[in-house]
């Protein structure tokens, strides 16, 4: 049986820097798994081949058995970052262009998570704040059906109250329905409890590889973990 994700030996670069050096593991159907280190780990760069934007230089990456590419994209539902949202529509225009663009576009779930989030639909995205651009992006990923969400830094300017109900929310549209989560982070707290493996990266390397219970079992939080593998 296929897993959700598949990386092999994978390896990227940007104007001939290393960003992902020979990154391997395997992301199985059903699993929250966070992608933890810090910024410039190369987190971001390793969510976007998985999605298919941007091709290994070498090694492979397979989502539920295929190679990324536009096929996929039915499967992955990647939180766009920040400037990627068409600033010049309202929060309003942008869902309604959503629903048509995404087969899979969920209104109810659209609808419930732009009222939790306290999406302004009126407000001109180019006019949004940092922390409202990220929940309208999380509506954008969230409102989606696809089996694989990809969330890259989803508290990046949110604060702390709304944290949790973000992670709440997060928990509700994906566990029910099975679906694979990954979330790449440098702050652990909120999603520490919910995650099932964590997968540690730092210089673009994949450092550790451990489920979360074998961390508590240890008498360690992933948070203490953290700490003690970026610390080295």
């Amino acid at each position: 049986m296929f897993a959700a994700v598949e990386c092999d030996d994978v390896c990227m670069t940007a104007g001939g820097r290393p960003i992902l050096r020979g990154v391997t593991f395997r992301v199985e159907k059903g699993e929250m798994v966070g992608v933890l280190g810090p910024n410039g780990a190369g987190k971001t760069t390793l969510f976007r081949a998985i999605a298919g934007i941007g091709l290994p230089d070498r090694g492979r990456i397979r989502v539920f058995g295929e190679s990324p590419s536009w096929r996929t994209l039915v499967h992955t539902a990647l939180m766009p970052e920040r400037g990627h949202l068409p600033k010049w529509l309202t929060a309003a225009d942008w869902l309604t262009h959503a629903r048509r663009l995404y087969p899979d576009w969920d209104e109810r779930a659209e609808k419930r998570l732009a009222d939790e989030f306290e999406i302004r639909l009126d407000g001109w995205i180019s006019k949004l704040s940092r922390g409202e651009a990220v929940r309208l992006a999380l509506v954008t990923c969230l409102a989606r059906r696809a089996p694989l969400v990809l969330l890259d830094e989803p508290f990046t300017g949110i604060d702390l109250v709304s944290r949790e109900a973000i992670a709440s929310a997060i928990v509700r549209e994906c566990s029910g329905a099975g679906r694979t989560v990954l979330v790449a982070t440098h702050d652990v707290r909120e999603f520490e409890s919910l995650f099932d493996r964590v997968l540690f990266i730092g210089q673009g390397r994949l450092v550790a590889d451990e489920s979360a219970d074998s961390i508590r079992a240890r008498g360690q939080s992933v948070a203490a973990r953290y700490r003690e593998v970026f610390a080295k």
